[in-house]
């Protein structure tokens, strides 16, 4: 596990991402945009927001930039559901 030296993880845990409310990893220090962001993340999320995480949740600290590509998010979204569950 990665931590930082404010105790919080580097990255949220992905386990059990599907039926989560946005920003409730425990462990993991969200910004307030996530925290304040009233999403439950399933395929149809997901695939809104893996085209630009920064545009779907302003003031995320997420650094990646996001999947153009249609079938790229496709892919992603069917690759999380079985390595997430």
């Amino acid at each position: 596990m990665t931590m930082r030296r404010d105790g919080c993880r580097a990255r949220p845990n992905l386990n059990g991402l599907f039926g989560r409310q946005c920003g409730t990893t425990v462990g993991y220090c969200y910004s307030a945009a996530n925290k304040n962001m009233d999403v439950t993340w399933g395929e149809n999320t997901l695939y809104d927001y893996l085209l630009n995480p920064k545009k779907y949740i302003h003031g995320t600290k997420m650094g990646f930039p996001g999947l153009k590509k249609p079938q790229k998010r496709a892919d992603l979204i069917v690759y999380l559901k079985s390595a997430t569950a």
